[in-house]
């Protein structure tokens, strides 16, 4: 008992006489933990005295830790203690015992200063939510008032720095040397127990605020994407590398402060606390909420837009592993990490706001193509680090995908403004300094492809000739940059599928804006299929996949002589007597030829098909080439085919099996013959389609 209350005295004398010399803090957490836990009749003085202790000022993120990770320990320890007590009848129970304890705690932390009650309110609910899933399934609503007094404590913090009062301007509270300000360590103390807050009580809080307030402290901690302008004038000749900063330059400098703040330590939950405040503040105040989510917005635009600047005027864009110097490499590496968690961060955030904007009525969320199009700017701006993810298409990583396309759906909405995007996007990409030989062009024009693509249904013919097709065009036959190559091909495609669909669907065509298109693109998109079918070009899937749209929407026409020419092209191709075009090439157009069989009206099909009888007698001694060609015709005819159609295509089909069968049977008679063998002839000899 005695070193029971020498350990209290010494605690209440360290709590209120933090000048005198103190034992450590590790020291001072046990004992904090241990008497939270066991002091009775209540811990109400103690939490008193703890929260009102100057021990913890001036502020840093060691002290803030440190209470709220004693607070957080504190209900591990009092709920083992409560498991091992005694019970009985007429005792409490678990339940009404913990939440005595919490309340007596929480009645001690009234009136203490808003960032010490805030960290200790954090650990208490971040411990109350540890061991819930310890407590039995009926007596898990001992954190309702531990929320309740999280949510009051925040409110009262966000009012301390936010209040336009001058005289309580003057009374902010201070941190120690070298740390953040108090605003920065107070939302890394609390974000992750105000995530555990539930939403009707999270929506409780002063959102407008709390949302400018971890918007500010976000763009802080990334230097409003400043941190790579000095790296430039801080780069130093080197004899053997291209890249060279000396250690302590501005750079690093720079560097080290963002990659080392507690910030960006804890971007992740600061980062999704102001997800959650964006996607709850624009479900419950719509209206309001909009102009705030548009700051927000085009504050992660500008921090990418000034980031892009800085990492084109450093050189590093251009520069590998073996040209940057071993000292410059730590560098380097940091630069890289920052550059990542700002893509996550952003998409993270954006990607909440998409998310709830799309609810919003009409007559309210005018203002979404303008966050659709600052979502997709600043994705932009950061597409040299998209790339390394495999890009912004169908390969981005799943969170990436989710935001690009619900800002291009969004977009898409509005025709005048995915007019306007679409149009400033190949201007801008136009008119850049910098070429593809540049790896942020590169990456730029590889996103604006991606992004055009999916634009297509909503944009107007002239816009396509007059904008799309210009900037595809260089593309199309250059297959170095593999990515801008078949984001170039998939942007066409996408093109002939829009006016396929505008066919079917039997919508206007304002005149003769669709006929006037695929006569002018279907010819030169055919020479481009046919161009792009050597090695190392399209691969077989491409290919057959695009001759096969190509040749659907010239039918869709209704000029059959279009469809024709398709077809007549490939087969001119597969004829010519050229080098160029071998055995493996002619192949892939046969194939392609196939691909096409299901995008034919009934009236051309009976002609491709007799081609196709041709083609495969021609090469009925190949059993390689000849086995696949007939899978994929067999595979067209079954699975594509439309129904207008099948019947004669399944009947030419059974007509010419038999033959086809026979044909491989002799040939295979004359082989055995030819190499003396006198096995039988077995049915594995043959396709198993005949």
């Amino acid at each position: 008992m005695a070193a029971s209350e020498r350990g209290y005295s010494m605690l209440l004398s360290s709590l209120h006489r933090a000048s005198a010399p103190t034992p450590p803090l590790s020291t001072l957490q046990g004992l904090i933990v241990h008497y939270l836990a066991r002091l009775s009749p209540a811990p109400t003085p103690l939490a008193a005295t703890i929260v009102g202790s100057p021990l913890f000022r001036p502020f840093s993120l060691i002290k803030l830790d440190a209470l709220k990770t004693s607070f957080r320990h504190a209900v591990h320890t009092k709920l083992h203690l409560l498991k091992d007590a005694p019970t009985g009848l007429l005792l409490p129970g678990l339940n009404a015992q913990l939440n005595a304890w919490l309340v007596a705690i929480l009645r001690g932390l009234e009136g203490g200063h808003a960032i010490t009650r805030l960290a200790c309110c954090s650990g208490l609910l971040l411990g109350v939510e540890d061991v819930l899933k310890r407590l039995p399934s009926k007596q898990r609503d001992v954190e309702s008032s531990v929320q309740d007094e999280i949510v009051l404590a925040f409110a009262d913090l966000i009012d301390l720095f936010t209040s336009s009062d001058s005289w309580g301007k003057e009374f902010r509270p201070e941190t120690e040397a070298g740390e953040e300000d108090a605003l920065t360590l107070s939302l890394i103390t609390c974000a992750e127990a105000l995530l555990a807050v539930p939403p009707e009580k999270f929506v409780a809080l002063p959102l407008p605020q709390t949302l400018s307030s971890l918007v500010h402290t976000i763009n802080k901690s990334f230097m409003s994407g400043m941190f790579l302008s000095s790296f430039r004038s801080s780069m130093e000749h080197h004899p053997e590398y291209k890249v060279y900063v000396k250690p302590g330059a501005p750079a690093f400098q720079d560097v080290h402060k963002v990659s080392s703040s507690p910030a960006m330590s804890n971007m992740g939950s600061l980062s999704r606390l102001c997800s959650r405040s964006i996607s709850l503040f624009v479900d419950h105040r719509p209206k309001l909420a909009l102009p705030h989510v548009q700051e927000t917005f085009l504050c992660l635009e500008s921090i990418s837009r000034n980031v892009e600047s800085g990492w084109l005027s450093s050189n590093l864009a251009e520069a590998v592993d073996e040209s940057i110097a071993p000292e410059t490499r730590a560098l380097t590496e940091s630069i890289w990490t920052i550059l990542k968690t700002l893509l996550f961060s952003t998409i993270m955030i954006t990607e909440a706001g998409l998310s709830a904007v799309v609810y919003v009525p009409p007559e309210i969320g005018h203002v979404a193509p303008s966050l659709a199009v600052a979502v997709l700017r600043g994705l932009y701006h950061l597409a040299f680090v998209i790339e390394k993810f495999g890009g912004a298409g169908h390969n981005a990583f799943p969170e990436l995908k989710r935001a690009f396309y619900l800002a291009l759906d969004i977009l898409a909405e509005h025709k005048a403004g995915s007019e306007h995007f679409v149009q400033q996007l190949c201007e801008e990409l136009w008119f850049k300094a910098y070429d593809l030989s540049h790896p942020v062009q590169r990456a730029k024009k590889a996103f604006g492809l991606s992004a055009i693509e999916q634009l297509i249904p909503v944009l107007t013919a002239s816009t396509i000739e007059t904008f799309v097709l210009p900037f595809c065009s260089p593309h199309l036959d250059d297959a170095r940059h593999r990515d801008i190559f078949e984001a170039a091909h998939s942007v066409v495609l996408a093109i002939f599928s829009h006016f396929h669909t505008q066919v079917a669907d039997s919508m206007p065509l304002h005149g003769s804006e669709h006929a006037v298109s695929t006569a002018t693109m279907v010819p030169f998109y055919t020479r481009c299929l046919i161009e792009n079918s050597a090695e190392g070009r399209l691969n077989i899937t491409q290919l057959r996949l695009a001759f096969a749209a190509l040749v659907k929407s010239a039918s869709a026409s209704g000029d059959h002589a279009l469809a024709w020419f398709c077809i007549d092209s490939l087969l001119t191709a597969c004829k010519a007597s050229s080098p160029a075009f071998d055995g493996d090439r002619v192949h892939r157009l046969h194939l392609a030829l196939v691909s096409s069989v299901s995008s034919l009206p009934l009236a051309l099909l009976s002609r491709v098909l007799s081609v196709v009888d041709g083609i495969i007698e021609g090469i009925k001694n190949d059993y390689i080439k000849c086995d696949e060609l007939l899978e994929a015709l067999f595979q067209e005819i079954i699975n594509n085919v439309g129904d207008a159609e099948k019947e004669f295509a399944v009947r030419w089909w059974d007509e010419r099996r038999v033959r086809w069968a026979r044909s491989r049977l002799a040939i295979a008679r004359q082989g055995t013959e030819r190499d003396g063998e006198t096995s039988v002839l077995k049915e594995s000899r043959l396709p198993s389609k005949l």
